[in-house]
């Protein structure tokens, strides 16, 4: 049988048997992957380490006819983004990563670019830490790339160029409206907040990442975000709601693992 070999993301993993772990991965070559990592939960397992959540890795692996999960071979360690000691920003924002790119990348379906958007994400949070102009950045792209985020550039009913002014837009109908046409119905996108979108256009997230913005354009982009994004997963994600407390508690200690 084949050997394939991929550059991914270990997104979580979960106990399959006595000795053996499921891991999730996000490659960048075959996109969402479900493997079976052989002997992971021995203590001396030359997967265990390799493949613990939120590490860049090299993997090869091969798929037994009939059969729904791969299984490793290999394990390279390219970058750890927790390492040891983290700070609460980092595990919380990093597993919100990890869950919204399960929740919203298809198995064994490449998206290069989505690859691209996560690494560059965690490298921005590695340096910065994680903080509201890197998550909407995050989830702004991620809607965008998978097609859930509809053009606010114009109007979409008379046509106007609103992308430097307000609007507002409804995720149920994936419509953006100027003020006149929307008469107040939808989510409101003031000038400030529709003006930090064209931003997440042209910059990449760690130059994004180190401006803030308004509490107002802030609370209007997460509003916006969080609209598409439990109409599109049509539940709230655990993670978020975690990070959350996280975020709003202050100053975060460090983490022991």
């Amino acid at each position: 049988m084949p050997v394939h070999e991929a550059e991914a993301v270990s997104l979580r993993q979960y106990p399959l048997s006595e000795a053996d772990r499921i891991v999730v991965l996000f490659t960048r070559e075959a996109g969402l992957l479900r493997a079976v990592a052989p002997g992971a939960k021995r203590t001396k397992s030359r997967f265990g380490a390799c493949l613990q959540p939120l590490n860049h890795v090299r993997v090869e692996y091969y798929m037994r006819e009939g059969q729904p999960l791969c299984r490793i071979r290999q394990c390279e360690i390219l970058h750890s983004y927790l390492g040891r000691n983290p700070s609460l920003d980092r595990v919380g924002g990093f597993a919100y990563f990890a869950e919204l790119t399960q929740e919203l990348t298809q198995e064994n379906n490449p998206a290069p670019l989505v690859f691209r958007l996560l690494l560059a994400s965690l490298n921005a949070g590695e340096k910065l830490g994680v903080h509201e102009p890197l998550l909407r950045y995050f989830e702004t792209w991620m809607l965008r790339l998978n097609g859930l985020l509809p053009n606010y550039d114009y109007c979409s009913s008379c046509g106007s160029c609103v992308k430097q002014l307000a609007f507002y837009i409804r995720p149920e109908s994936g419509q953006s409206r100027c003020p006149e046409c929307a008469r107040g119905k939808g989510t409101e996108i003031g000038a400030s907040a529709s003006q930090i979108l064209g931003r997440m256009r042209r910059e990449p997230p760690e130059e994004f990442a180190r401006t803030p913005f308004p509490d107002g354009a802030a609370r209007q982009l997460e509003r916006l975000s969080r609209e598409f994004l439990d109409y599109h997963l049509e539940r709230k994600l655990k993670s978020f709601r975690v990070l959350k407390e996280m975020l709003e508690g202050g100053d975060s200690p460090d983490a022991t693992t």
